[in-house]
């Protein structure tokens, strides 16, 4: 569980717990998992590729990191799935390779010399598309990042209306957030935010949103309004450590 989100007040609703004063939800019970990350769900993820709206997705995706990149910046794609955004950013002139827990991914990716061990501290950015919202912990995960964070994930209007969203699933996805609630987290793990990006709803994706951050100094989180400046985290690891699968591609699409 994410040390920051496990702190905050929280009201019981079913099998959500919300922080409505923190813009966050999450399952109320974190062992219930109701999909694997296998060959199936990649054949999911596959089914998008190639689509107009992948291929809209990957651009923008491109572009957002032109924004805040140098050419030529290594990129570390987590939960690369079918490596379709690794391809498109290596032709968009980064130096990106993929990491991916569906062993069949691996493979294609390694085949490919598209593939990296999730070691952060070994590249300029990490890429987290459809990632954060999987993870049991995704605190762990912006621990091991050391500059450039970019994800993308479902964003709620209001807590409340989660069940009614394409994006309510239990036992995959493990946490929901407002936009406001997931700039604060982040902020919170020490990162601040460069910019919050519609690209992905306007190639037709159903409320999804991209955000690019950087690790910031100490107080990065200053901006932010006194309900949303959350504790602070600063811990290292040299490696990512995850329990349980991560999201891939457009699967939340």
């Amino acid at each position: 569980m994410d040390s920051i989100i496990a702190a905050l007040p929280a009201t019981a609703d079913g099998d959500l717990m919300l922080c409505l004063g923190a813009g966050v939800a999450y399952q109320r019970d974190m062992a219930y998992r109701s999909v694997r990350y296998d060959a199936a769900y990649l054949a999911k993820v596959d089914a998008y590729e190639d689509t107009p709206i992948a291929e809209a997705v990957n651009a923008g995706r491109c572009e957002l990191l032109q924004r805040h990149l140098p050419a030529g910046a290594s990129v570390l794609d987590i939960g690369a799935g079918s490596g379709a955004f690794v391809r498109a950013a290596v032709a968009s002139g980064f130096a990106a390779k993929g990491f991916e827990v569906i062993a069949a991914a691996a493979v294609r990716l390694r085949v490919a010399d598209l593939y990296a061990d999730c070691e952060p501290g070994r590249f300029d950015a990490v890429s987290a598309w459809d990632v954060v919202e999987h993870l049991e912990d995704p605190g762990a995960l912006l621990a091991t990042v050391p500059g450039f964070l970019f994800a993308s994930l479902p964003v709620f209007a209001s807590l409340h209306r989660i069940r009614e969203s394409r994006h309510y699933r239990p036992g995959e996805h493990l946490f929901y957030f407002t936009s406001a609630g997931f700039i604060a987290w982040a902020a919170g793990h020490g990162f601040r935010l460069l910019e919050q990006s519609a690209h992905e709803i306007e190639a037709g994706r159903d409320s999804i949103g991209a955000f690019a951050f950087r690790r910031a100094l100490p107080g990065c989180a200053q901006h932010l309004l006194p309900h949303e400046r959350l504790v602070m985290g600063e811990s290292q690891h040299p490696k990512c450590s995850f329990d349980g699968g991560l999201g891939h591609g457009f699967g939340s699409r």
